[in-house]
Order: structure tokens, then sequence, then C-alpha cells
């Protein structure tokens, strides 16, 4: 707009643009997650888990899922695969 008042498009003028909705999103601000409260003391006082699949390609044991459990504290992983 700024460059079409000061006369430097010459004869083009402006035309309107048409958003898709990737545009949209792009230009929506990202809102932060608050900062966790908890403080685990010790070993298995607060667990993440995690639920993957179904793959489409199954493992040598047919297994298509994987299921993952982190230990806040220790950050020990325990990973057990299931059909």
């Amino acid at each position: 707009m700024i460059l079409s008042k000061r006369g430097l498009l010459r004869s083009k003028g402006m035309g309107k643009l048409d958003l898709c909705d990737h545009c949209v999103f792009e230009k929506q601000k990202r809102v932060r997650f608050p900062t966790a409260t908890h403080c685990p003391k010790g070993t298995i006082d607060y667990i993440h888990s995690d639920l993957w699949g179904p793959s489409t390609v199954s493992s040598f044991g047919e297994k298509r899922y994987m299921l993952t459990f982190v230990d806040d504290f220790s950050r020990r992983i325990w990973v057990y695969f299931l059909r």
C-alpha cells in the first residue's frame, strides 16, 4: 500500500491477496506452556508415558505399538513393544 501511495508501482496497481490457511496459522501468536510445578524427590515419583503406533511395518515379533515410560527424577526409560 505504501509503494502504491508513493507511485512506485507505476501502472501496476494493487490486487487482492487470497490467504491460505497455512499463511493465517503461521501469523498466529504462539502461547508458551506454563512451567511445571512438580518437584520429584525420588525415583518413580513422577512418570511420563507415551503410546506410539500402529506402525505400518511390524517388528520381528509382529508388534506394531511401542509404550514408553520415563522417570522424571532419574530419566530412566522403559520401552515395551505391544501387538
